[in-house]
């Protein structure tokens, strides 16, 4: 509960930030959406990556490091078949996009 205490400010602002107020009103272009989309496409790529990099970590307890393959294995299955099917919908694609700077 101290956690969710001390989050509190930053999810009432994050709450109203316009595009998910937008996002869950429908009033969101659906360029705006797509690119958004195709950025999170490209972000998971990078944090599957990332969590597969750490599992290899030689110092990790197995149990950990295998955890870790199971949770990039989620990004990269899971999570990327909801995009790849707003890709099949839209007739649109990944590849090529230039990936903007993670905050």
């Amino acid at each position: 509960q101290d956690l969710w205490d001390a989050a509190a400010p930053m999810i009432a602002v994050t709450e109203k930030h316009p595009f998910l107020v937008a996002m869950v009103d429908g009033t969101l272009a659906k360029d705006n959406f797509q690119y958004y989309v195709v950025q999170d496409a490209l972000y998971l790529q990078d944090f599957a990556d990332c969590l597969r990099r750490l599992s290899k970590n030689p110092g990790l307890p197995e149990e950990d490091s295998k955890r870790l393959d199971a949770f990039a294995t989620g990004a990269e299955e899971a999570e990327m078949s909801l995009h790849n099917s707003f890709f099949k919908e839209w007739n649109i694609s990944a590849e090529g996009i230039e990936q903007m700077p993670n905050c």
